[in-house]
């Protein structure tokens, strides 16, 4: 994008009664763009000898056959601003010049972190640093920090540099709290060598141990493993233990936050401890382990049904003691001796047709 802030320089000579003018514009350039300088000789009828510039790095792009000088700059640097002479030679009159002043303009260079990390505590630090560096005109920069920025303030610094460029740094501060961490919060940068203005997205990021630590058993893999969640700032390391004795090495593998089993058995059983470590603490968690295996499980069964069959003569003997006779010696009895129906025969000599 190229910037125009024009001004118009006239240089006004009087020759007897002649009036020569040469006359040219003030330029404004970003930065690594091209730009080209004009300045034109006017109201002369005098024969146009030369056309000559004091500045080095041009490119003469102007025509004399119209009294037109022009040149053009390629890929502006900083260095390149300051005041350009143009100077038209004519017979007889003799030379005739104008100034045009070429001003640069450079966009800043922008960067959003923080120089050290923010760890949880009750004293306020800084949360975030916007950085705009070398521009000329200097940089404004502001944040944006939606409903978490009645909880922050903003500290900015200014440093001026030899060669005209300026270099902003706007703090972010507030608490570094868990709540503060993950928001998000916008740095915005204006400057004139910018079209518009810029938005940089920032999350800020706080430190802190590792808190509750939680181990669940899980089967919904193709391997049962044990699964180790904690939370911590940065992502905690993980070591695995099993209280009072190792674990067999060919049945158990661990890796990070997870521990397989390779196959089940009752010698996989204990309590297993999860611990959870960063450069800020440390926490622990633990899961007791019990597997039954096949041949165990059979003798729980047969457990189970040896203890019904004791308690059933229990309470039979306990009934036979208190009434006498078992539950089904009624039953029985009543069967034993309750008479046998009559069948009536026809007597002797009769018979029926």
């Amino acid at each position: 994008m190229l910037l125009k802030l024009s001004c118009v320089i006239l240089l006004i000579i009087q020759r007897d009664t002649e009036s020569t003018r040469v006359i040219g514009e003030c330029r404004t350039v970003v930065q690594g763009e091209d730009v080209d300088l004009s300045c034109r000789l006017i109201e002369t009828t005098e024969d146009l000898e030369q056309i000559t510039w004091q500045k080095s790095r041009v490119q003469f792009i102007g025509n004399p056959s119209e009294n037109l000088g022009s040149i053009r700059i390629t890929a502006v640097r900083l260095f390149d601003e300051g005041t350009f002479t143009c100077i038209f030679s004519v017979f007889p009159s003799g030379a005739y010049t104008t100034e045009i002043l070429l001003t640069v303009l450079v966009p800043p260079v922008v960067s959003v972190t923080v120089y050290v990390p923010p760890v949880t505590g009750e004293n306020e630090v800084v949360l975030a640093t916007c950085m705009a560096a070398g521009a000329k005109p200097q940089a404004e920069v502001t944040w944006k920090t939606g409903a978490f920025g009645s909880l922050l303030r903003t500290v900015t610094n200014f440093t001026q540099h030899t060669n005209g460029t300026t270099t902003v740094l706007s703090h972010l501060l507030g608490l570094p709290t868990r709540a503060a961490n993950q928001q998000q919060v916008q740095c915005v940068v204006n400057q004139s060598a910018l079209a518009t203005e810029r938005s940089y997205n920032y999350t800020i990021d706080i430190h802190y141990p590792p808190q509750t630590v939680n181990v669940t058993f899980s089967e919904a893999s193709k391997d049962t493993v044990l699964l180790c969640v904690a939370d911590g700032n940065p992502h905690p390391n993980y070591t695995w233990s099993r209280v009072a004795q190792p674990w067999p090495e060919s049945s158990v593998r661990a890796e990070g936050d997870i521990v397989h089993f390779l196959s089940l058995s009752s010698e996989l059983n204990g309590l297993y401890v999860c611990e959870a470590s960063n450069p800020y603490g440390r926490a622990t968690g633990s899961l007791n382990v019990h597997i039954f295996s096949e041949t165990s499980a059979a003798c729980w069964v047969l457990l189970v049904v040896i203890l019904c069959l004791i308690v059933a003569a229990v309470a039979l003997m306990l009934y036979r003691y208190k009434y006498g006779q078992f539950p089904w010696s009624p039953i029985i009895a009543n069967n034993q001796f309750q008479a046998p129906p009559q069948v009536e025969e026809d007597e002797p000599g009769t018979s029926g047709f």
